[in-house]
């Protein structure tokens, strides 16, 4: 299994910052290699996702929750099998650190060779940084989108 820790600063506060990350439902319209997420109920949704290793679909169930500072979830054990932990650190009034911690197995060959080169690093790094300007943007209002 393998493990990926990423870490973004955010130019906005931490429990806006948070707010942001909970609703995950919007994370396809600025994330890349987010397809889609349905939430289905309290801590349960399916998501669809692209990466080096192809399209995947898999259900999350969150496993814990300290409000404005962590969620934790497990990806089952489906094709795409995996878990994490994203919190949230304050730095300043207006920073937020965001800590990503997966674990992820991959299968097969192909899915080990990807791993192993970094691919699945890389996404996420990506995602984490379109991440950070989606709330960047939302934070600075509707004057900085003209």
């Amino acid at each position: 299994m393998g493990r990926i820790e990423e870490s973004v600063e955010i130019a906005a506060p931490r429990g806006e910052v948070y707010e942001r990350w909970v609703r995950c439902e919007e994370f396809p319209q600025f994330m890349r290699g987010v397809v889609s997420v349905d939430v289905s109920g309290p801590g349960n949704s399916s998501w669809v996702v692209v990466t080096a290793g192809g399209r995947r679909e898999f259900e999350a169930v969150t496993t814990e929750v300290v409000e404005g500072e962590r969620v934790a979830w497990d990806g089952g054990t489906g094709p795409v099998r995996h878990s994490g932990v994203v919190t949230f650190h304050r730095v300043d009034d207006r920073t937020t650190r965001v800590m990503l911690q997966l674990e992820i197995e991959p299968h097969g060959l192909w899915e080990h060779l990807v791993e192993a080169l970094g691919f699945v690093d890389r996404r996420v790094i990506d995602d984490l940084n379109d991440f950070k300007h989606h709330v960047e943007r939302a934070a600075a209002g509707p004057a900085s989108s003209a």
